[in-house]
């Protein structure tokens, strides 16, 4: 079956258009990611500044980072000196013209040398308060923000609760009991809440099975099941040397690089998450999760108990991006698009200019006005429901991008293209199957 592009040139389309549009709004995204650092900025063990210090570490996260893009990043295993967040900061988000990262201020740790930061795309979002669970043996961050949307204008915005936390590692029943606790801590803290709002939980929870207490204390209804943490892709069982979940193994992505640094041993484990509400998951209004975008960046699920950079070829990434999630930490990194009902008011209107670049459709293309050719581009396709039809990288090439067959959707697709050098643009259109 042949799909085509056509334009509103008759009455009759023109009305299909009209109606179709009446329904479905412009949207623009969201995108969150949750990585485990390794021992950033923290000599302990094999861990030291030769092996695993920022100056190594930092080219990785970037060429990691400018691949995603992300909006709302929660890094775990952060040394607890202020100037290693700032390294990250200013030498992994905010290069090669980019200035709109943030950072949360950095709490002071109970025990230990090691935080969780967040940092957050300044443009689309502010931070309008952080706290904290008092979880041992770290503590778990929370930070509330809002949305720099177009309904400011009428005074009401999207909230956004994130809990960034790094539960204690370990497989003795002494390790799993004080995840329960810190579990239970953060559930207790929640309860707190007067508003029921939007909440991500993300890190490295540690947890080798569903049936532990610690996960089961998240993902139970409790007694606030607007707080109620749901798992986006519904990939509960026991995940540890099980090669059925091998597609959402996060640990590690070497086998046998830096060890004594390095856990090892290939892909394995499922110990980092980026879990939602049930509020937001189910009735939220201003954020939806875009099904088919949580994934552990880098895991095609042909890797188990392998590197993923070893036989056979992954393609799940470029090959360049893989290679620095192999080097630069024993996770790899979890990612989620969020869809935000209207649309971002981002910077002033010469920078909004300046960002943006103009995208038509032309047959079963894309037409790029204003980015050259050459340069790689991250397309997502999502449907009138906000179902993932497709999302890749592509090159730009005669000043044209290629609608893939995947894009099958009988109305209204909106597409989003962000390129490496960080210019955006959305567009919606209407597809006909015939």
């Amino acid at each position: 079956m042949k799909f085509r592009v056509k334009f509103p040139i008759t009455f009759i389309l023109v009305g299909i258009l009209t109606n179709l549009a009446a329904t479905a709004q412009p949207y623009d995204t969201l995108r969150v990611m949750s990585y485990n650092l390794t021992n950033y900025g923290n000599t302990i063990d094999a861990c030291t500044n030769t092996t695993n210090g920022p100056a190594l570490k930092n080219p990785e996260f970037k060429n990691i980072v400018k691949h995603v893009m992300p909006d709302i990043l929660g890094v775990c295993e952060m040394n607890t000196n202020p100037v290693f967040a700032n390294n990250f900061m200013n030498n992994v988000l905010n290069t090669d013209g980019i200035t709109y990262y943030k950072k949360s201020n950095q709490q002071v740790e109970t025990s230990g040398s090691l935080t969780s930061i967040l940092y957050y795309n300044s443009e689309k979002l502010v931070l309008n308060k952080q706290s904290f669970a008092s979880t041992s043996p770290r503590l778990t961050h929370h930070f509330r923000l809002y949305l720099k949307t177009n309904q400011l204008v009428n005074g009401d915005t999207v909230w956004i609760n994130v809990l960034a936390c790094h539960l204690k590692a370990g497989n003795t029943a002494a390790d799993a009991t004080d995840r329960a606790n810190s579990a239970t801590t953060i559930r207790n803290f929640l309860n707190g809440f007067s508003k029921k709002e939007n909440c991500l939980i993300m890190g490295d929870f540690n947890t080798y099975r569903s049936s532990e207490v610690a996960f089961q204390n998240l993902t139970a209804a409790g007694t606030k099941p607007a707080y109620q943490f749901l798992d986006p892709v519904n990939r509960v069982g026991s995940w540890t040397s099980n090669s059925a979940y091998s597609d959402v193994h996060t640990q590690c992505p070497s086998n046998g690089l830096n060890p004594g640094c390095y856990s090892g041993g290939g892909l394995d484990d499922r110990f980092d998450f980026i879990l939602m509400n049930r509020h937001m998951l189910n009735d939220s209004a201003g954020l939806k999760y875009i099904a088919g975008t949580y994934k552990a960046l880098g895991n095609d699920g042909s890797h188990y108990n392998k590197s993923i950079i070893e036989s056979p070829t992954n393609n799940s990434a470029p090959s360049a991006v893989l290679q620095s999630l192999y080097k630069a930490s024993d996770h790899l990194p979890v990612i989620a698009w969020l869809r935000v009902a209207g649309s971002f008011i981002t910077g002033t209107k010469s920078n909004e200019k300046a960002r943006r670049f103009d995208l038509e459709v032309s047959g079963d293309q894309l037409l790029v006005q204003g980015v050259e050719d050459g340069i790689r581009s991250h397309l997502l396709f999502t449907d009138v429901n906000g179902k993932l039809l497709w999302e890749g990288d592509q090159t730009i090439v005669d000043s044209h991008l290629r609608i893939p067959s995947q894009v099958d959707a009988d109305g209204l697709v909106f597409v989003k293209c962000s390129t490496e050098n960080h210019f955006f643009s959305t567009l919606k259109f209407l597809r006909i199957k015939y």
